[in-house]
């Protein structure tokens, strides 16, 4: 996003992707598997093209995808926010606009971990903090540099693998 738009007052949010589609490089998803071993089956409840998921598969992990838009990868059509099925574990790169959704939906859903990529600004917030005094993530993994989604070679957010496991009640920080 061209930072001289913000400067002119161009509304930016209309120059978001497609349904908040945001493609995980394949690093980022790296930084979290060499840093975090699941237990168990895991859901990608917002697979776009995969990226996520077949990391999870090369690294021997069983995954079920799913989408709310057909991309071409995935079960296509299924509305994360309406499943009510417990899943072992959760990992995904929300739709930015339905971060703080994903979140308390996997916090209802999970059994016993959950992975979100989130800009590192979602530390902070009123209702954000709130949800993190009463269910804190037990790791968040900041990623050292900003996260290029697509391609522009002019990064402008910083990200961070925030981590929840059921019955931990403290965060630890890994920087990896």
């Amino acid at each position: 996003m061209n930072n001289h738009l913000k400067l002119n007052g161009t509304k930016t949010h209309c120059l978001r992707s497609k349904d908040d589609f945001y493609p995980t490089p394949e690093w980022v998803i790296d930084i979290l598997l060499d840093n975090y071993t699941f237990q168990g089956d895991i859901y990608e409840c917002a697979c776009g093209d995969g990226a996520i998921t077949k990391n999870l598969i090369a690294r021997g992990y069983k995954v079920k995808a799913t989408d709310l838009v057909d991309r071409g990868y995935g079960e296509p059509r299924v509305d994360f926010l309406m499943e009510n099925k417990p899943y072992e574990n959760i990992v995904t790169n929300p739709p930015f606009n339905l971060s703080y959704e994903f979140m308390e939906h996997c916090a209802k859903l999970y059994t016993r971990s959950f992975a979100l990529l989130l800009p590192i600004r979602y530390l902070t917030g009123k209702k954000r903090f709130s949800f993190y005094k009463n269910s804190p993530p037990a790791f968040i993994i900041p990623i050292s540099t900003k996260v290029d989604f697509i391609g522009n070679g002019n990064p402008i957010m910083e990200f961070a693998w925030f981590i929840w496991e059921k019955g931990k009640n403290e965060t630890k920080v890994i920087f990896a």
